[in-house]
């Protein structure tokens, strides 16, 4: 298991401490696939915000994206830290 410092975890915990990125974690857990569109409206909050969201979810390597089409889609990373994924299964999951 990889060890992480005390900066790393305040750059996690960070990162994560957001309702709105919190939430689109639950919801690409529960669907594995959604749109920036989907997950703004499934959020009631904008566009850009959403993407401002999935960008900072994006830097600590929590999802990625697959563009097809006109839609970029997000899911959680295939590279999900076990980690990470402990601390949020203990509170929202």
């Amino acid at each position: 298991m990889l060890k992480r410092d005390k900066k790393e975890w305040t750059t996690i915990f960070k990162g994560l401490g957001n309702q709105n990125r919190l939430h689109i974690l639950q919801l690409l857990a529960e669907t594995k696939k959604m749109s920036v569109t989907e997950i703004a409206d499934e959020l009631e909050i904008s566009f850009k915000n959403t993407s401002r969201n999935l960008a900072i979810l994006r830097h600590l390597g929590l999802v990625e994206f697959e563009g097809k089409a006109d839609r970029v889609y997000y899911s959680l990373s295939s590279k999900f830290p076990d980690d990470v994924g402990k601390i949020l299964d203990t509170s929202i999951f």
